[in-house]
């Protein structure tokens, strides 16, 4: 078995997931994991499949370009590499709120840049009239001392004029 993962972008059509899907079940593939987002017209996908071991990289990119070229889209594809783990991780969400800025993704990124924190999903979206509401899904390594990051993100965002909130994802799924 072989995994790869598939990215594509461009402008929305419907019928984009079914021509992808159908390329991939024809190849016998499995689609293991995905992600799909809207972002006005503009569509992106992730997608982790796993191959059957007669099918190469080579024949899953000719055959991906049946779609990709009906609906304009730009495609790669590339061999999955499984990474060791450092470490347990600590999932939390990050809500930031208040009015928009240059610079407030940038500003909170590079914070949790800073700590070695990886943001694992990343949403902005009006949520009232001048009022944007930005949900970070991070991972903490088990070397970060959570209330050291708390407050470098609160100065961070207080200088910004907006409001953070951090709390554990494990706890909100409960």
């Amino acid at each position: 078995m072989n995994e790869f993962a598939i990215t594509a972008i461009g402008h929305d059509r419907p019928g984009i997931v079914a021509g992808f899907t159908k390329v991939l079940l024809d190849l016998g593939c499995n689609l293991s994991d995905c992600s799909m987002s809207l972002l006005r017209d503009q569509f992106a996908m992730i997608l982790l499949v796993e191959a059957p071991d007669p099918v190469a990289i080579e024949q899953l990119n000719t055959a991906l370009q049946v779609p990709a070229g009906a609906f304009g889209l730009l495609v790669e594809t590339r061999p999955v590499v499984e990474e060791l783990a450092e470490g347990p991780v600590a999932p939390y969400v990050i809500s930031v709120y208040g009015q928009d800025r240059p610079g407030l993704v940038h500003a909170v990124a590079k914070v949790l840049g800073d700590f070695g924190v990886n943001i694992t999903d990343l949403r902005r979206h009006l949520a009232g009239v001048d009022l944007y509401a930005m949900i970070l899904d991070v991972s903490l390594p088990p070397t970060v001392e959570l209330e050291a990051l708390v407050r470098e993100l609160n100065q961070t965002t207080r200088d910004l004029g907006v409001s953070l909130t951090v709390r554990s994802a494990e706890a909100a799924e409960l």
